[in-house]
């Protein structure tokens, strides 16, 4: 036999069998995957429990913990989160030290240096050492649950057989890195619009400042019913635009027909940019049906898979004395972060105050420097150098001067577990002062007791100085820096509202001292908490079906005022321009929501973020000049800046009108008109709709990095209604990561739904559970249905 023919029948031989060896490894992989699966039913040891406790689940998989006491209920929690959630308490705790390069590699490592030189590791560790030894065991019981939880799985979580990684043991400061990722989540986007604002006044002075960076107006809903007087309107010797050539942007690609595009141009139209986030609203017992106070709650966030929450119903103890509590816990925290404990129920909205200040740092300041090692996987550790004012890091460089930024979240009084108290108050007077001395991000707290009463107050520690004046839109000096404590009874609040109704919607609360004391980090214009406000104003009694309505209103209150001004333009030449004529049409018939198939909404939303980039840039340029034409250094415009864009178009000065048009009219229709060649280039306005442009898209984090994953980790994309600026907010990847409705007491009527599922395993009965109750709007019960699963931890 030839050598030529031996190879040839050993090649074919291997080929055949190639298929098989692909099963084997297809099999191998599933039964490795399957391994990682949460226990569901059984025994398990938890060390230092005190007593059994029961760890049961419903059919949408909400944990329902028994246990005789709270740390006992904190162990189990702590098992039953590393079970189903320990990857993403891992990404949680390492983004927030600037830790992800040692999981991820070399690609993580800039991400990392951002993070890394806030130093909040070496900073926690310090902190937890401080906390009170209530808070201290707390989190030491809580860590005894998660590494028994996480050590009780055959195989390691499967998305570290992905990375070829082993997973690391949970530690106490690992939950405090997991508050501090959430002050990065909600407070870090206000830290470049900070820097912007002090820019933008040097470049511009005070008056320009104030009428491109307006801090108030016709949408202000604040609690005290305090309304802010429109911005000054600048003089032609201030501002005069009419003549002035703008050059086109980097990013621009229009003709001068349809203005001066800019680079802000396709990020702000585009249907990924974050919305400010969360709406909270409650009635009094005084204005309910059954004459029990109703809360609800819609905190906005990016939207993901598994969800961000994890539902959760405690019971500690037993018989009369015992308590149970119901609502939404973050992996890595033993607290219910939102929910209702039968007496009081508490829901959040993100604060948008000025928690930080941005310090220009003198040449002859004295600069200390610290080294961080950042370990990186399959790599050799690099080094950071960390150099800080005091204790601000200077983290950017701007035309050769040096700036650090001061933030709250820095300092280790903003952090301990006084949140987890809100189990056991009874009353909303107890419940505001607690949340007023708790260290976490600053939230706007709306609570609801049983006896019908109602209140708000900011949750989260407060520095004594005001923010307002001295800080908003300017650089200090590090002698300005705000150090001292506000005492948490000098907090403001609101008990007991003579209307019997209370709203949030990240918009500005208060005017005066207390408005000042908070400062404004970035308020939502106010459209959303307005619209809200409204709502709960047009019915003298609300029960729980009137209350959750409102999560899905997608009525466009606030767009309809651009499509009037766009309509009445548009019928200025529709009978000579088709393009024109078809708008009218579809305006005429537009029922004014934002809703999935509506071509109108969609139209409208797009032509006003036109109006507004190309009066921006036409009003920025003469004073920042070529900052505007370089995209990784241009000041963006911000939401109050409608106030001033809105009443130039309706008062229509000519001095503030772009060159490149003839009339307030030309610049409306050619913003319309590129609007449309931007949704329907076909020419097909009606088939361009909303939802086309807002399809869900909640993804795994590991899909992102390997899009084959897509189909067997993420949820369905669906059109989807509502927006922001209204109260459905609804985006791609950002919206509503819960609904709750509740009236405490009544906790059998109570509703509570969320996106992505509740647990973090794809081949488990509860990933993506209730995704699609929460897509239709359909409620859910808040407290746990039958428990079909039930496990029962005993001490090793």
């Amino acid at each position: 036999m030839s050598g030529k023919s031996a190879l040839r029948r050993w090649t074919v031989r291997g080929l055949a069998g190639l298929p098989f060896l692909l099963v084997a490894l297809a099999i191998a992989a599933w039964a490795c995957v399957r391994a990682s699966l949460p226990q569901l039913d059984g025994d398990a040891e938890i060390p230092g429990l005190s007593a059994p406790v029961s760890l049961g689940r419903d059919a949408l998989g909400t944990l329902v913990v028994e246990g005789r006491t709270r740390l006992d209920v904190a162990r189990g929690l702590g098992f039953a989160h590393a079970q189903e959630r320990f990857f993403e308490m891992d990404l949680t705790r390492r983004s927030a030290a600037g830790e992800l390069s040692a999981l991820f590699g070399a690609k993580a490592l800039e991400r990392d240096r951002t993070r890394r030189v806030h130093r909040l590791r070496a900073r926690l560790t310090d902190r937890f050492e401080g906390l009170s030894g209530e808070d201290r065991l707390l989190l030491l019981a809580y860590t005894e649950g998660v590494n028994a939880g996480l050590h009780a799985l055959p195989m390691r979580p499967w998305q570290y057989l992905l990375l070829r990684a082993r997973p690391q043991d949970w530690t106490p400061v690992d939950s405090l890195l997991v508050i501090s990722e959430m002050y990065f989540m909600l407070q870090s986007g206000s830290f470049d619009a900070g820097f912007e604002r002090a820019t933008l006044r040097e470049h511009a002075g005070d008056a320009l400042f104030d009428w491109l960076s307006p801090r108030g107006g016709r949408w202000d809903a604040a609690l005290d019913g305090s309304q802010l007087p429109a911005p000054t309107m600048p003089t032609s010797a201030q501002l005069d635009v009419s003549k002035a050539h703008v050059p086109d942007s980097p990013a621009s690609s229009a003709s001068s027909a349809s203005g001066p595009a800019s680079a802000m141009s396709s990020r702000m139209s585009s249907p990924d940019l974050p919305v400010l986030g969360s709406n909270s609203w409650a009635v009094a017992g005084s204005r309910s049906t059954h004459g029990g106070a109703i809360l609800a709650d819609d905190m906005h966030l990016g939207l993901g898979v598994p969800s961000i929450w994890y539902r959760a119903q405690f019971q500690i103890g037993a018989g009369p004395s015992g308590l149970r509590a119901a609502g939404v816990t973050l992996p890595g925290l033993p607290a219910l972060v939102v929910g209702s404990n039968g007496a009081v129920a508490w829901g959040f909205t993100n604060a948008y105050g000025q928690w930080f200040d941005w310090i220009e740092v003198p040449p002859d300041a004295k600069v200390s420097t610290r080294t961080e090692t950042l370990e990186v996987h399959a790599g050799p550790a690099v080094t950071l150098d960390v150099s800080e004012v005091g204790d601000a890091p200077i983290v950017t460089v701007d035309g050769g001067r040096r700036f650090a930024l001061h933030w709250i979240a820095h300092q280790g009084a903003a952090y301990n577990l006084e949140l987890d108290r809100m189990l056991q108050v009874r009353h909303v007077s107890d419940a505001l002062a607690l949340a007023q001395r708790a260290g976490m991000p600053h939230q706007n707290l709306l609570a609801a007791d049983r006896d019908g009463q109602i209140g708000w107050t900011v949750a989260g520690r407060l520095w004594a100085q005001p923010g307002l004046p001295e800080g908003y839109g300017r650089f200090i000096a590090p002698s300005a820096m705000r150090r001292d404590w506000l005492a948490p009874d000098r907090a403001p609040q609101v008990l007991s509202p003579a209307q019997g109704q209370l709203w949030t919607a990240n918009n500005r609360q208060l005017d005066g001292a207390p408005g000042e004391l908070l400062g404004d980090g970035g308020f939502d214009l106010g459209a959303r908490a307005q619209q809200i406000r409204d709502r709960l104003s047009a019915r003298e009694k609300h029960d729980e079906g009137s209350l959750g309505a409102i999560h899905q209103d997608d009525e466009a209150r606030f767009m309809k005022t651009w499509a009037a001004r766009l309509l009445a333009a548009s019928r200025t030449d529709a009978g000579a321009n088709p393009t024109h004529r078809a708008f009218v049409q579809l305006l005429e018939n537009w029922n004014g929501r934002a809703d999935a198939d509506s071509a109108a909404y969609r139209l409208v939303r797009q032509a006003r973020l036109r109006v507004l980039d190309t009066l921006w840039d036409a009003w920025t340029l003469p004073s920042l000049g070529e900052r505007q034409l370089d995209p990784k250094r241009r000041i963006r415009w911000r939401n109050q800046f409608e106030y001033s864009a809105a009443r130039a178009v309706d008062e229509r000065p000519p001095h503030l009108l772009p060159a490149a048009f003839a009339s307030w009219d030309a610049l409306l229709l050619a913003q319309l008109d590129g609007a449309v060649r931007e949704v329907a280039p076909d020419g097909n306005l009606g088939g361009a709709t909303w939802g086309a442009q807002n399809a869900s898209r909640i993804q795994h984090p590991l899909a992102k990095a390997i899009p084959a994953l897509s189909r067997w980790l993420d949820m369905p994309s669906v059109p989807q209604s509502g927006d922001s600026n209204l109260p459905h907010v609804a985006g791609p990847a950002f919206g509503q990561s819960e609904r709750l409705v509740v009236s405490p007491g009544r906790e059998e009527q109570g509703w509570l739904s969320m996106p992505g599922g509740q647990s973090g395993h794809p081949m488990s009965p509860f990933y993506g559970a209730g995704h699609q109750d929460w897509v239709e709007g359909k409620p859910t019960p808040l407290l746990a249905g039958p428990v079909i699963h039930r496990i029962t931890a005993h001490r090793d």
